[in-house]
């Protein structure tokens, strides 16, 4: 029979309630502890000064607009001298740093850092300490639960010291609704076992930056069973209307920019390249045809015009791979090559379906601005306007030709050849280019038509 230990009590201060939920699920998880979680300096004043005995460690998430906070912090360095006291925030600045050489009790901690870092901070504080939770089974607070997007995975109901329950397998999906009858009951936390404890605490470090953007976010927790197509889904979140991604999708793309930069940096013949891909053309996925393709025609396209700088191959493979990326699981809106196509569909799409296609471009964008730092300036641009079409029927500004940039009018050539290559039956560069003197006689465009029968000759 385990033996019960006298808990330590903790205190947590976030206006937060899912900062509240990750810092009592992570430290419940790696110590024995009671965690007291409060959501303003206001109440947490009022705790400290009724408490008897001052906490084992107090984390704070640092507000600057908070009318209490000097007030807080000023009564945690004057009366907590021996407690550990951790200060949240978002950037850790200079004037920070000098702050930690006056008062060595207070820590500052990037949030960005969670749950890493807070849990190598407790491991130092309480190393061989009876304190340290090795328990088989760790207790998750329901309404942490709650913001879980289905666990998927096993969850029990504790009856007695050592007595467990399973009353969620991992293949059933735990949602908000089953998970409130046992609040009703005053079952306030569930438990799981410590590997999946721990699974949990990686997927919220994966994905915490997200978290950190956004106001309502919902953990997505990506089990090893689930589909390719779901895992690769939840890598991208709409949430409030934003699009975000987590870090290892990113570096994922970061490294097929490198792999494709890599391809139309050795100028193979683009015929050449073309009949492999043709003959292969069942062996991939839509996208990876279409982003490989866009990239290939347009750089050489680039090349033919003496565009031929690091910066813009760079702008045009960035805004191949991503232009598209939030329809990479969506096929049938992926093969969507413009608004009249979309109108004739429309109706056998779902409202969610039309509204990513028709946002698609805008999210790209998006997507490239707040985590593609490596991507040039406006390659953002190049994915906003890909769907353009010089004569304005195309979306979602409806530019006309004057208002599209030359890289742009090249990007919308290379991408409106992608369709025709990979939908056509039998597709030649003779007929494309036929196509699109009556389509692109614009001016920007002209140009980039003239490049391609160059190609066509060589």
């Amino acid at each position: 029979m385990t033996t019960e230990i006298k808990k330590l009590p903790f205190l947590v201060v976030s206006n937060s309630s899912y900062m509240r939920g990750i810092l009592k699920f992570v430290l419940e998880t790696l110590l024995h502890t009671e965690v007291t979680e409060l959501e303003s300096e206001e109440k947490a004043l009022s705790f400290l000064k009724n408490l008897e005995s001052a906490p084992s460690m107090i984390i704070y998430d640092y507000t600057p607009n908070a009318y209490l906070v000097e007030d807080f912090i000023t009564y945690l360095k004057d009366h907590s001298k021996q407690v550990r006291i951790v200060i949240l925030v978002d950037k850790i600045r200079e004037e920070g740093k000098e702050l930690l050489k006056e008062h060595q009790q207070l820590i500052l901690m990037d949030e960005s850092t969670l749950p890493a870092a807070l849990i190598e901070e407790s491991k130092k504080l309480f190393s061989n300490s009876p304190y340290l939770n090795e328990d088989h089974y760790c207790r998750i607070d329901i309404n942490f639960l709650s913001i879980l997007d289905g666990i998927n995975k096993n969850l029990f109901i504790r009856l007695g010291q050592d007595k467990y329950i399973k009353i969620f397998h991992e293949d059933d999906n735990t949602n908000v609704i089953d998970i409130q009858k046992y609040k009703v009951k005053g079952i306030n936390y569930l438990y799981l076992n410590r590997e999946t404890a721990g699974w949990v605490i990686t997927q919220i470090q994966s994905q915490i930056d997200i978290f950190l953007k956004a106001s309502n976010f919902r953990f997505v927790l990506r089990g090893a069973s689930d589909s390719p197509k779901k895992r690769f889904e939840q890598k991208i979140l709409r949430i409030d209307d934003e699009v975000y991604i987590d870090k290892d999708f990113k570096e994922s793309i970061d490294k097929a920019v490198e792999r494709i930069r890599s391809i139309v940096e050795k100028e193979a013949k683009v015929e050449q390249y073309l009949k492999v891909l043709k003959d292969k053309q069942d062996n991939y996925a839509l996208y990876t045809q279409k982003m490989n393709l866009t990239s290939l025609i347009a750089c050489a396209l680039a090349k033919q015009l003496d565009w031929i700088s690091k910066t813009t191959m760079d702008k045009i493979v960035y805004a191949a791979v991503l232009s598209d990326i939030t329809l990479a699981v969506r096929p049938e809106l992926l093969q969507i090559q413009n608004l009249g196509e979309f109108e004739k569909i429309k109706n056998t799409l779902t409202e969610e379906d039309q509204k990513i296609f028709l946002s698609h471009p805008k999210d790209a964008a998006n997507l490239i601005k707040r985590y593609f730092n490596t991507a040039p300036p406006d390659t953002d641009v190049l994915a906003y306007q890909h769907h353009e079409l010089p004569d304005g029927s195309g979306f979602p500004q409806g530019l006309r030709a004057e208002k599209i940039s030359p890289l742009s009018a090249l990007f919308i050539v290379a991408t409106e050849f992608s369709f025709y290559f990979l939908k056509d039956d039998e597709p030649t560069l003779d007929d494309f280019i036929l196509k699109c003197h009556s389509r692109f006689d614009f001016v920007n465009f002209r140009k980039v038509i003239k490049a391609l029968e160059r190609i066509k000759k060589k």
